[in-house]
């Protein structure tokens, strides 16, 4: 699932470090950051690698959008959504950044938050597990008053 991180309603593509493994029958390059400041490790066939760098689903579902490779963000600024626009208009305002000043946007604040969501690295952990939950006993319970009534399933006939 690809990790975005979100300003102003445009999308960044966030940070990953995952542990991989060269499925080829070739000696690659990691694909890492690192490789590109002219650290390059040779993954042999077969052999484990980390790989951190940009959310690789992320890329891929950029790769959809325009296979040139020009994109590299996806969403819109909101100053340039016309239904904001339109919005801003109708209420008086002079622009979509005055109509969202009054409603408390801080650009330094959207900035800060940013910086710090964007250099946080997923790392795919797998999910915490919980305790579980305390399982009810099936079938239903005898509010007859009868003998014979079985709790659960139909079971066996029993013998009268």
């Amino acid at each position: 699932m690809p990790n975005w991180i979100s300003k102003d309603g445009v999308w960044h593509v966030a940070k990953e470090k995952v542990g991989l493994k060269n499925n080829s029958k070739e000696t690659i390059i990691n694909p890492s950051e690192e490789g590109s400041k002219g650290f390059e490790e040779k993954v042999g066939p077969g052999e484990p690698f980390i790989y951190e760098g940009p959310d690789r689903a992320a890329l891929f579902e950029l790769f959809q959008a325009d296979k040139s490779g020009d994109v590299t963000t996806l969403g819109e600024h909101f100053t340039d959504d016309v239904q904001m626009q339109d919005l801003a208009r109708q209420r008086g305002y002079k622009s979509v950044m005055d109509y969202a000043k009054h409603f408390g946007y801080n650009k330094e604040k959207v900035e800060a938050k940013f910086k710090e969501a964007i250099s946080e690295i997923n790392t795919h952990d797998l999910p915490k597990k919980v305790a579980m939950l305390e399982a009810a006993q099936s079938g239903g319970t005898n509010t007859a008053g009868t003998e014979g009534h079985m709790k659960g399933g139909f079971g066996e006939q029993p013998l009268s």
